[in-house]
């Protein structure tokens, strides 16, 4: 006989009761963390946080734990970045903002209880992404109750499967995936690679994206963050 699934849910949705029951199970939070961001014109302006937050309910769905509404705060987008000129449709907080913001997250579910808060940064821009991770180390040395995970989807899959991108083949086939509404692969140039100068893409070719090519993405990530959850809560 099959073991039950894992009791989950979505943090925001639930009354008091449901909570309490999952994290009784599994005291284990998800924590999407996203941006508003320039993806080109062929992706949705939130893909880091809907692709964090898809992954992270199909992580939970295979653990347990609770997941929490992504937030949508990041610093070093491309707004900024040296030599480009997307300035529209992105949004960027500074990372005095985003450390305060990270250590206020963590401190609030380590408050709750949780045992281990899995964040998992859709958005990697540097040093946006060192920052999080930072604050995950500092938290983590300041006390032993609640063990943070600060990590991103491509650090847990190996390099022969997806690699770090933008806007490419690897997050548009994530977001086909969790959220097919938001990806128009015929707002790609049919007659030229895309670049990330023109289209703000950064890595492999986008337009062979697919949901079938993200959902093999998603299983090798729902795998490999599995094990490290696990492994958190035995060292606990």
């Amino acid at each position: 006989m099959s073991s039950p699934a894992p009791a989950w849910g979505r943090y925001e949705r639930l009354m008091p009761a449901e909570i309490e029951r999952i994290h009784a199970a599994q005291p284990v939070a998800y924590l999407p963390w996203g941006a508003l961001e320039y993806h080109g014109k062929h992706a949705a302006v939130g893909l880091d946080g809907l692709k964090a937050h898809g992954l992270c309910v199909q992580l939970a769905q295979a653990v347990g734990g609770l997941v929490l509404p992504a937030v949508y705060i990041a610093a070093n987008t491309i707004k900024f970045a040296p030599g480009l000129n997307h300035k529209r449709h992105s949004l960027n907080f500074s990372e005095d903002t985003l450390r305060i913001l990270a250590r206020e997250h963590f401190a609030q579910l380590a408050d709750e209880q949780f045992r281990v808060v899995f964040t998992l940064c859709g958005h990697v821009g540097q040093p946006h992404y060192d920052i999080i991770k930072d604050e995950a180390a500092k938290f983590n040395a300041a006390q032993s109750a609640t063990r943070i995970i600060a990590t991103s989807e491509t650090d847990l899959i190996d390099k022969s499967v997806v690699i770090v991108n933008h806007a490419a083949l690897g997050e548009v086939s994530f977001l086909m995936h969790t959220d097919p509404d938001c990806v128009d692969l015929s707002r790609l140039p049919a007659d030229r690679v895309p670049t990330l100068e023109d289209d703000a893409v950064w890595g492999p070719d986008p337009r062979p994206s697919s949901a079938e090519k993200g959902a093999v993405y998603a299983a090798a990530f729902v795998d490999s963050a599995s094990k490290l959850i696990h492994e958190t809560l035995k060292s606990l």
